[in-house]
């Protein structure tokens, strides 16, 4: 199995969405897929269709108790994929959690057994480095990153590079195993511009696949559905189809 941490230190460059719309259509190939909302934000979580405040046990829960695993703060969503919520106690968490000993393995640690159950895991970290990303990056086999077309998001790469260095002090294999290129204007020449850069840097680990900015893309986690859902003719879903086409070649499931 592959677990992926979905993340880039640059908000709104489709990371939820990416994390979301890759899960669901895996798991429409027939893959068993777990998604790992770990931003206190909760945008996962609110994109597929749950109210935060109501949610009994979320992840925060699974890092106070990583022994126990995630089990009994996974949901059965209707999208195919399983879901460990976040709450808005998660954003107390990074303070409750900072003299605790091993604080940057918990995920890892509540991720032993439950690798075995799924074909994919994917997790959604925050854009920024903390307790929370450093968790998600350290549980993670490699680090799928939605790189949007866009000049400013090319250069947080670096940040997110030292970032994966520091990191393999306790994770030594991670590494970047794709980038995909999200948001992309064809109408504009700086969007072209961008995305040959990316493919220049980055090479072979830059997925073919590019997913366009599409409104439907937008509108669908306000509706509280994966774009598979909400608007299953639209370029934003094929793009992720196609996207989790080459996710599923590439890791060999």
């Amino acid at each position: 199995m592959t677990v992926l941490a979905v993340a880039m230190q640059k908000g709104g460059v489709g990371k939820t969405t990416t994390t979301l719309s890759l899960g669901v259509e895996l798991a429409q190939m027939g893959a068993r897929v777990l998604l790992i909302d770990i931003d206190p934000q909760s945008n996962l979580t609110m994109a597929l269709g749950y109210d935060p405040t109501e949610i009994e046990h979320s992840v925060y829960e699974v890092l106070l108790n990583p022994v126990h695993g995630p089990g009994f703060a996974t949901i059965p969503t209707g999208y195919g994929v399983d879901l460990v919520p976040a709450t808005l106690a998660l954003a107390g968490a990074e303070l409750a959690l900072a003299g605790r000993f091993g604080r940057e393995l918990l995920l890892r640690t509540a991720l032993q057994e439950t690798r075995r159950a799924y074909d994919y895991i994917l997790i959604d970290s925050p854009p920024s480095l903390g307790v929370f990303t450093v968790n998600a990056l350290t549980a993670a086999d490699s680090v799928l990153v939605p790189l949007q077309a866009h000049v400013f998001a090319l250069k947080a790469m670096p940040q997110l590079e030292e970032t994966i260095r520091i990191v393999r002090q306790l994770n030594p294999a991670l590494q970047i195993g794709g980038v995909a290129v999200t948001m992309v204007d064809r109408r504009t020449s700086v969007n072209a511009l961008v995305e040959d850069a990316i493919r220049r840097e980055y090479g072979a680990v830059v997925f073919q696949t590019v997913v366009p900015f599409n409104v439907k893309l937008v509108e669908s986690p306000a509706a509280g559905q994966p774009i598979s859902a909400y608007a299953a003719d639209s370029s934003g879903a094929r793009a992720y189809r196609d996207l989790a086409q080459e996710v599923a070649a590439r890791y060999g499931k």
